[in-house]
């Protein structure tokens, strides 16, 4: 029985080896496998359900590295036995996830994302093969992929994928953001020296924070931001053992685990070192585990001196069913990335996915996984959402219609538990809206500082 993959790809098995041959970047990923004593072919195939793995009819991808540093790939039709591991899905899965950029719809942007989402619905989607290898090799059989639904959407060789293009709104003469260290004493974490940045000089304060497994990075673009600047003034920070913040003199390597009670006493702190509530006008804005925690703090809003806050992909409460993130086998620094960046827009600049990629690349070992132990397990907000003020502190929510994560509706029927909520959907962005895609997020970001203020009383 013929396999629809092998039969939508079988004719432009030499096309795509020539264009994967010239890619620099899975050439860097290639030999990144390669020179750390892993054998020197990688070998993944592409299966789909429609055919079984005795009729030699998927499609097996082979990347054979040289001594030179170099390497060669070959496409081609093959079985069961032919690779280390198959990325497995239905006929209609892999053609939604060969769809142009345009008409891609969450979750098959990325098969991280076919995994998460379908794979406890349908058993068809899964890991057939060594699962180890799947995750040591994840970096090359994900940029292959990527690569071949380019070229099959007639964008071309990525040869220049080493010199991608800045965007043109990013500030690259002067940067207005200064960051600075101050201390605080943290009931759990002990003392700690804690990293943060500030920008701008308009009236409304802003604190930005980060996403699980990253650090205040993450807002640079939007600090540097000219209308921003004149309208806001901005701060933002690394939590403890994050990014440039230092581990507390409680804390213990790789026991690291994030509760709302730890990550509100960590924002407190810093809203009272800096004295951000002197205004009465403080926002809080941040995307996944702070956007989740937003709501928290709206929940605290008097506690807290916190007048409004801008949750981004955040909600409720997630279900944890993810065996993605419990997942070994790889280094977290590759790993962790890879997981996470299949949930940005797939419209959205290289630039800025490089840069979310390198951020979560560059954490240290278990805060990521420290971090999802709130993300999943240690936020739960149904029951008290109705007691949220929005008179006080209003609510305007955001979610990227890629984030298959936390998804628009997840978040929609969150602000339909609060009382004076407002919730509005983003096209065109992901998990990461205030990084990946700065000029897109900016005009949602600026209507819900508006709507904030005005429901407020102005101020």
């Amino acid at each position: 029985m013929s396999s629809s993959i092998n039969d939508f790809l079988s004719a432009r098995f030499e096309e795509l080896s020539i264009h994967l041959d010239n890619d620099q970047e899975l050439a860097a990923a290639v030999r990144a496998c390669t020179e750390t004593g892993q054998k020197a072919i990688i070998a993944f195939g592409i299966a789909s359900s429609d055919a079984d793995g005795a009729s030699q009819d998927w499609v097996v991808v082979t990347l054979t590295a040289s001594g030179e540093g170099s390497y060669r790939s070959k496409l081609r039709a093959g079985g069961e036995n032919d690779a280390d591991f198959f990325l497995h899905g239905r006929p209609e899965d892999w053609k939604a996830f060969f769809s142009p950029d345009h008409e891609l719809v969450r979750p098959y942007q990325s098969y991280w994302g076919m995994l998460r989402v379908l794979g406890p619905l349908h058993k068809e989607v899964r890991i057939i093969g060594d699962t180890n290898a799947f995750a040591r090799h994840t970096r090359v059989w994900r940029i292959a992929l990527d690569r071949i639904r380019n070229v099959l959407n007639g964008k071309g060789p990525s040869a220049d994928s080493d010199n991608i293009p800045l965007p043109e709104d990013e500030e690259t003469e002067e940067d207005a953001i200064t960051g600075k260290y101050t201390w605080i004493n943290h009931t759990e974490y002990g003392k700690v020296k804690l990293f943060y940045e500030t920008s701008g000089t308009g009236p409304q304060i802003i604190l930005f924070l980060h996403t699980a497994g990253s650090d205040s990075r993450q807002s640079h673009s939007l600090m540097n931001s000219p209308t921003l600047r004149q309208k806001c003034t901005m701060f933002a920070f690394d939590l403890p053992a994050h990014g440039r913040s230092s581990i507390g003199t409680k804390q213990i390597p790789e026991a690291y685990a994030l509760t709302e009670r730890s990550y509100l006493e960590s924002i407190s702190l810093v809203i009272k070192k800096l004295n951000l509530a002197a205004s009465d006008n403080l926002i809080l804005c941040g995307a996944s585990m702070a956007g989740h925690v937003c709501l928290a703090a709206g929940i605290h809003a008097r506690d807290l001196g916190v007048r409004g806050v801008i949750p981004c992909e955040g909600c409720a409460h997630l279900p944890f069913s993810q065996p993605i993130y419990e997942m070994k086998g790889s280094d977290s620094s590759i790993l962790d990335p890879e997981r996470v960046c299949g949930m940005i827009a797939p419209t959205s600049p290289e630039y800025y996915k490089r840069q979310i990629w390198w951020q979560y690349s560059s954490q240290g070992t278990g805060v990521f996984a420290g971090d999802l132990k709130f993300y999943f397990k240690g936020w739960d907000g149904r029951d008290r959402m109705s007691s949220i003020d929005t008179r006080y502190c209003p609510v305007y929510m955001l979610t990227g219609e890629y984030d298959y994560s936390c998804t628009t509706e997840a978040s929609a029927e969150t602000a339909a538990m609060i009382e004076g909520a407002e919730f509005e959907a983003m096209k065109g962005l992901g998990h990461f809206p205030l990084t990946e895609n700065p000029k897109a997020v900016l005009p949602y970001l600026l209507k819900a500082i508006e709507r904030i203020q005005e429901k407020r009383g102005g101020g």
